[in-house]
C-alpha cells in the first residue's frame, strides 16, 4: 500500500551532552554542533600569526647586521624601540632611535635623531625624508632595505 518515508530520528539529548553510551546502537540522531566561531577566528589569527612572523624576522635580521652598531633595545607593548649608532663615510656616527611598532609591517616604523650636533630642522628633515610615504608604499622594505638607504643617502639629505 502506502510505503511512508523514513522521518529522520530525534537528536539524542544524551550525545548533545557529550555522554551517549549507546553509540552507533542508538535509535536517536547524533548530529554534530555546528561551530561558527572557530571559523571566522581563525583567518585573523592567521593574519596577525603572519604579521608577528614577518616583524621578528626582520628585527633579528636588522640585529644580525647592525649587531656591532645596536647599543640597546626596548620592548614595550606597542613597539620595538631600537637604538642605533650608524657609521657614516663623511661624518660623525649618526645616533637613531628606530622604533617599530606592534602592527609593522602593516603601520610602518619611524625614526628618531639622537645627535645633539644636528639642528632641529635637519633632523626634522631626515626623519621625513625617511618617512616618505610614496617611499615606503612603492613596494615593501625590510627594516634592513630601510637602514641601509638611510646610511647612504644621509648626505644628500
Amino acid at each position: 500500500m502506502y510505503t511512508t518515508p523514513k522521518r529522520f530520528p530525534a537528536p539524542c539529548r544524551f550525545y548533545s551532552q557529550g555522554n551517549c553510551r549507546a553509540g552507533q546502537d542508538c535509535q536517536f540522531a547524533h548530529i554534530l554542533p555546528f561551530n561558527t566561531t572557530k571559523l571566522s577566528d581563525q583567518p585573523i589569527q592567521d593574519l596577525n600569526s603572519i604579521q608577528k612572523a614577518i616583524r621578528n624576522l626582520e628585527l633579528d635580521q636588522l640585529e644580525k647586521k647592525y649587531a656591532p652598531f645596536f647599543q640597546k633595545t626596548i620592548q614595550k607593548d606597542m613597539n620595538t624601540s631600537i637604538d642605533l649608532l650608524l657609521p657614516l663615510e663623511t661624518k660623525d656616527d649618526l645616533q637613531v632611535q628606530l622604533i617599530v611598532p606592534y602592527h609593522y609591517p602593516d603601520v610602518q616604523c619611524t625614526l628618531q635623531i639622537q645627535n645633539k650636533d644636528l639642528t632641529p630642522e635637519i633632523k626634522s628633515d631626515i626623519q621625513a625624508a625617511f618617512e616618505d610615504q610614496a617611499w615606503h608604499q612603492m613596494r615593501h622594505k625590510t627594516l634592513v632595505q630601510q637602514v641601509d638607504w638611510l646610511t647612504v643617502h644621509f648626505d644628500s639629505l
